[in-house]
C-alpha cells in the first residue's frame, strides 16, 4: 500500500467522497421533489433532490475556490509591497 494511502488527512478525505457519493446515488434513485418558492404565493420551482443537491455543492465548491482565490490575491499583494519596501531601502 502507498505511503500516502496511510495518512489520516487521504483516508478521511475518502470517506467524505465516499459518502457524498452514497447521498446522491441513493437519491437520484427517487423520485424525491423539492419546491423553492422564488417568490411567496406566485412563482414556485419544483426540482428532483439530487438536482438540488449536485446544484449545492457546484455552487458551494465554486464559492469556495472563488473566495480562496480573492483571499490569496489580497495576502500576496500586501506581502509582495512589504517585501520590495525592503529590498529597496
Amino acid at each position: 500500500m502507498p505511503a500516502f494511502a496511510k495518512s489520516p488527512k487521504f483516508i478521511i478525505g475518502t470517506l467524505v467522497v465516499l459518502w457524498v457519493a452514497y447521498v446522491i446515488w441513493a437519491n437520484f434513485a427517487e423520485a424525491h421533489e423539492v419546491d423553492f418558492f422564488l417568490v411567496p404565493y406566485f412563482l414556485k420551482l419544483q426540482v428532483r433532490l439530487s438536482a438540488a443537491l449536485i446544484g449545492a455543492a457546484v455552487f458551494g465548491a465554486a464559492a469556495t475556490l472563488i473566495i480562496q482565490f480573492f483571499w490569496r490575491r489580497s495576502k500576496n499583494g500586501a506581502s509582495t509591497a512589504s517585501f520590495s519596501k525592503r529590498t529597496l531601502a
